[in-house]
């Protein structure tokens, strides 16, 4: 126990056995640091994440959004989990004043969005397989669980007034990277916009060959671009 304080004219002394116990949440700040993984045991599940038992009798937060990188509904993000689960998780934040945690399980692994955007920018031309396609345009599979979307007026310079007239499901199809949301982890795709950029391509490679060699036309550098 601690003495709090001693009143000798009223012989009463005031004591705490709590304060003679080391803060919890300041020990698990002196054992753990930011970025570190430990395993934790989930005991209460609710709309906006997972709490979970830390040593020392203490709870961390698993929030929603540092659950899965997959854009999901809530109720299908905690469907994975039940009460009493263990987990290893990332520890992403300890703030001992305010005892919060935050802990995260998406970090345990690589984010194959950010990975396929990093790679493929856009202007990119890219291939993919047309897994949905109907009136208004085709949801195309780029990777393994990435996909953009196409929408019909980016299929022709021809206007077009229903996509799955012209693309078929499975159907391989060649595109250039319109735009990439990373927040909302979508990707826009289009064909008529991809003879603008081969055009392009073929220009600044022509231009740079001009300047040495002076050998090949444009007409030829427009042509390799379209049969590549």
């Amino acid at each position: 126990m601690v003495v709090l304080d001693v009143q000798e004219s009223k012989h009463r002394i005031s004591l705490s056995m709590m304060q003679a116990q080391e803060n919890p949440w300041e020990a698990f700040e002196g054992n753990f640091t930011k970025g570190g993984k430990i395993n934790v045991v989930v005991k209460s599940i609710t709309d906006f994440g997972l709490f979970v038992g830390l040593p020392g009798g203490i709870d961390g937060l698993i929030h929603l959004a540092d659950i899965s990188w997959e854009k999901q509904s809530a109720n299908q993000i905690v469907s994975n989990y039940t009460k009493g689960q263990e987990l290893d998780v990332v520890i992403l934040n300890i703030d001992s004043e305010k005892e919060r945690i935050s802990l995260g399980i998406k970090q345990l692994t690589e984010d194959d969005f950010s990975q396929y955007a990093n790679a493929n920018g856009k202007g990119s031309i890219v291939k993919g397989t047309a897994v949905e396609v109907d009136v208004r345009g085709a949801v195309i599979e780029l990777a393994e669980g990435i996909t953009g979307y196409l929408r019909v007026s980016e299929i022709s310079q021809d206007r077009i007034e229903d996509a799955s007239t012209v693309i078929k499901h499975g159907a391989e199809l060649e595109v250039v990277i319109t735009q990439i949301d990373r927040r909302t982890r979508k990707i826009a795709l289009s064909i008529k916009a991809k003879d603008s950029v081969e055009e392009k391509a073929a220009m600044d490679d022509y231009n740079a060959k001009s300047s040495k060699t002076g050998s090949s036309t444009l007409g030829d550098l427009l042509k390799q671009a379209k049969d590549k």
